[in-house]
């Protein structure tokens, strides 16, 4: 499948995405920003570099409508809130996670059977 990427960056935050990226809130008064990704009923392989591949080699979740990522654009706060839903609220979610990703970008990658959503060092 041709690879499609478009790159959203905002400070220390980077995402690469085969898929349509859309802000649906823009800084609010603590700096967090929510982006929309829909992915239309996927699966979805999450790959973490931080998890040692010779105990687990990934994640897999069925029938992913959409992505949520809240973000914090202060300089002291490079945390980030991932949200995997299979409906259009955040009550739908069926995995979520944080992690802190000043040393990391997330690359959501389609495929032809399955979406690859994994977080890459910067400069690999």
């Amino acid at each position: 499948m041709k690879s499609k990427h478009k790159t959203y960056e905002r400070g220390s935050f980077i995402l690469c995405s085969d898929f349509e990226v859309r802000t649906i809130r823009d800084e609010d008064q603590w700096g967090d920003v929510d982006l929309f990704i829909p992915l239309g009923h996927r699966s979805i392989n999450v790959a973490l570099p931080f998890v040692d591949s010779t105990i687990m080699s990934r994640i897999q979740l069925s029938e992913i409508r959409s992505v949520v990522i809240r973000f914090n654009t202060s300089e002291s706060n490079n945390w980030a809130t991932i949200h995997f839903l299979n409906n259009v609220d955040l009550l739908s979610q069926v995995l979520n996670f944080e992690f802190q990703y000043s040393d990391y970008e997330i690359q959501i990658k389609q495929d032809e059977f399955a979406t690859l959503f994994q977080m890459v060092e910067k400069g690999s």
